[in-house]
This record gives structure tokens, C-alpha cells and sequence, in this order.
């Protein structure tokens, strides 16, 4: 009798969104933004990162404590140490924060601290360990192997699936090559397929796909663009100086720019940038809703529409400033009216510009809200310009 795969895409089914807390969430409408050092190095070095990402756009904060390396000699990273800084660095910023866990010893460490655990490469079919992960009630990140097909790469996401831990997100890191002017070859085309084959969230980390830090934003734009969940970068406060993977860390100020220049892919997918506030879940006690069954489903559903809504607050008040800035400007075209002996009424310009601002609008609904908007506020600018001195209307 065959057995029914978990991970599998079956027709009608609903794709997998995973809660990774505070409101964040991986396979939904927003996506998941992270980014942070190869290595947990210090507690300066992370604050340093948390601070300039907080705020920009980040979903979650990434720090390597356990790390598995070519060598033995090379840096191992700080452990349990390691994760004290993180937790520190969680609580201070409201972020969560992923790392990677290479034992089933570690990660029962790691689950008490981390909002999210990473299952690097070379454990991908660690089998023990994957099954051991299937018990635990944290959201997992499962990255490719080094030269996985898809069907293993699924198969073993399958393995905590089925020990009953449904909370995985798959990363594409790229796959190995013949060819060395990467690090590895970013399979772009595999994560489309990975969307036919299964319900789960697929993220891709464009760092270690590439291994060169001028060609990961790129990559990250064209993750985007073909349909990925979300996107994890390395990024260091000085590149050139960290102990791990330097060659493909870029730095925080570039982090953002990437955060920024993804947007428009974003919007044009459907999808929003992760928020710029992160603020923590409330208490159950503090927030009751009565009658309300409390499903896994339905606080992910209420996590998307909290994101929808900061989303909408930082277009509002970019809006705002960008009105403040209109309405100024109104002031002087009244004052160079005033002295041209103009009227301060001129329909043939307000019909241009009502126009004008239709034609933005790909939606003739909206197009149509959008002509009242902006006709309130030619109103609204002949008032000001009517209610101003005129030795005050150019200041």
C-alpha cells in the first residue's frame, strides 16, 4: 500500500504559510527578509547588525553558533555563547533569529532560544537528525544539498514532516558545478519547479549560491522575480574582516539597498516587503477574542494581515510626507500668482493634473477613487493658499 506523501503538492490544496513569530511569517503574501553574519563573532558585531537592520525592511535576524566546517581547524563558531548573544539581541530589537544546528544535542539547545532552526547543506540527509527535528515545535529552514535532485531535496523535508513537525521552509543555496566562477550554480529554475512539486515555502540564499558578495543582490532580485518566499543574505558590519565566508558578505548599508531595490519585483508578483517595524506578539492574556477557535491556519492569517497593515502604514506616511511637501509647494505657486496677477484658480491645470494622476492607475476602479482624492486635495492646496499671508507663502 503506498503511503501519502506529506510534502507534496496535491490539487486543492492550500500552500503551507509557516508563523515564525512576532507577526512574521514564511509562504504568504509578505516576504520573509533575512539576513545577518556567517558567524556569531561578538556581541558588538551583532548589535551592530540588529540595529541597522531594524527598521529596514528585515524579517529576521541569521547568526551562525554551531558551524560545519571544511576544516577542522577553522573556525567553529561560539556555541552556547553564541546563543546568549542572539537571544540578547532578540529581545533588545524584537527580531527573530535563525541559526543553523548540525546534532540532535544542539538543537535541543537551540530550540529554547532561536524562533527559527537552520538545517545547513551537508545535514540535509543527516537522517537521524532530520527525524529528531520532526518532534520539535519550531519552525525549520532545510537548505539544498550540495547536490541534491529536487525529489531528495523534498523526500527529505518529508522526514520532518513525518515526525509531525509541519513548519518547514526550503532554501535553494545553488548546487555544485564544474564551473568555478561561482561558488555553486543558483538553480532559479528548480525553485519554480519546487512550487508545481510541493506546498511548502521556498526561500533562497543567494550568498552562498554565488560566493561573491557583488553579484548576490542580482541573484536576490531575480529570486524574487520568479516566485521565492523570501530571500537570506550574509551581511557584516566590515565583510573584509569576518572570521567566515568573507568573500561573500556584503555590508549592512548594501543590505539595505537590496531590501529597497527589491520592492518594485515584490509589488509586481504580489508579494510586500517584509515590515519596517517589528513589533512583538501580545500576550494572550492582554488580547481575547471570544468564540474563536485558535488554529495554527488562523493565528497565520492574522499574522499576513498584521503585516499588510505596517505595510500600509509606511505607504501612509511616506504619503504624508510627500503631501506636506505638494502643499508647500502650492504655497509657492499661489505667491508667484500673487505677483504675476493670476487668478488663484486655473481649471484648465487642475483638469492636467486630475489627468494626469488617472493614467497612473492601471485599475479604472481605483483610477476613478483616485480622481476624488486628488480633487479634494486641489481643494485643499486653494484653501492654503487663500487662508496664508502672502509675506508668508514663500518662507
Amino acid at each position: 500500500m503506498s503511503t501519502q506523501l506529506k510534502a507534496t503538492l496535491n490539487e486543492n490544496e492550500k500552500r503551507t504559510i509557516v508563523d515564525i513569530g512576532g507577526g512574521i511569517t514564511c509562504g504568504g503574501r509578505s516576504l520573509l527578509i533575512v539576513a545577518g553574519p556567517c558567524s556569531v563573532e561578538s556581541a558588538e558585531q551583532m548589535d551592530q547588525v540588529a540595529n541597522a537592520m531594524h527598521g529596514q525592511g528585515v524579517s529576521a535576524i541569521r547568526g551562525g553558533v554551531y558551524k560545519p566546517r571544511t576544516s577542522p581547524y577553522a573556525f567553529q563558531g561560539m556555541g552556547e555563547e553564541g546563543l546568549r548573544i542572539m537571544s540578547e539581541m532578540s529581545k533588545k530589537y524584537s527580531m527573530p533569529i535563525i541559526t543553523e544546528v548540525m546534532s540532535e544535542k544542539q538543537a535541543d539547545i537551540a530550540v529554547h532560544v532561536a524562533d527559527v532552526l537552520q538545517i545547513g547543506s551537508r545535514n540535509m540527509q543527516n537522517f537521524e537528525l532530520l527525524k529528531h527535528i520532526g518532534t520539535l515545535n519550531k519552525p525549520v529552514i532545510l537548505k539544498r544539498g550540495l547536490s541534491a535532485t529536487l525529489e531528495e531535496f523534498v523526500m527529505a523535508a518529508e522526514y520532518i514532516l513525518a515526525g509531525g513537525n509541519k513548519n518547514v521552509i526550503l532554501c535553494e543555496r545553488g548546487i555544485r558545478s564544474y564551473d568555478s566562477a561561482t561558488r555553486n550554480v543558483l538553480d532559479l529554475g528548480g525553485v519554480v519547479a519546487l512550487r508545481h512539486m510541493t506546498h511548502l515555502p521556498i526561500i533562497v540564499d543567494p550568498s552562498h549560491a554565488c560566493g561573491r558578495s557583488e553579484l548576490v543582490a542580482d541573484l536576490a532580485r531575480a529570486a524574487v522575480a520568479c516566485g521565492a518566499d523570501g530571500i537570506m543574505i550574509e551581511c557584516h558590519p566590515e565583510p573584509a574582516k569576518s572570521v567566515s565566508d568573507a568573500r561573500q558578505a556584503i555590508s549592512l548599508q548594501d543590505m539595505i539597498d537590496i531590501v529597497r531595490s527589491i520592492e518594485p519585483i515584490a509589488h509586481a508578483v504580489g508579494r510586500t516587503v517584509g515590515s519596517p517595524h517589528l513589533v512583538p506578539a501580545k500576550p494572550a492574556a492582554v488580547v481575547q477574542v471570544k468564540n474563536v477557535k485558535r488554529t495554527s491556519a488562523h493565528e497565520s492569517l492574522l499574522g499576513e494581515l498584521k503585516a499588510i497593515r505596517r505595510e500600509v502604514d509606511k505607504i501612509d506616511a511616506t504619503v504624508a510626507a510627500l503631501l506636506e511637501k505638494r502643499l508647500t509647494l502650492a504655497l509657492e505657486v499661489g505667491a508667484l500668482k500673487d505677483e504675476l496677477n493670476l487668478p488663484s484658480r486655473d481649471h484648465v491645470r487642475e483638469r492636467e493634473v486630475i489627468e494626469l494622476v488617472s493614467r497612473c492607475c492601471s485599475d479604472p476602479q481605483i483610477a476613478d477613487k483616485v480622481r476624488d482624492i486628488y480633487e479634494r486635495i486641489m481643494e485643499a492646496s486653494l484653501q492654503l493658499q487663500n487662508e496664508t499671508p502672502v509675506n508668508e507663502k514663500v518662507a
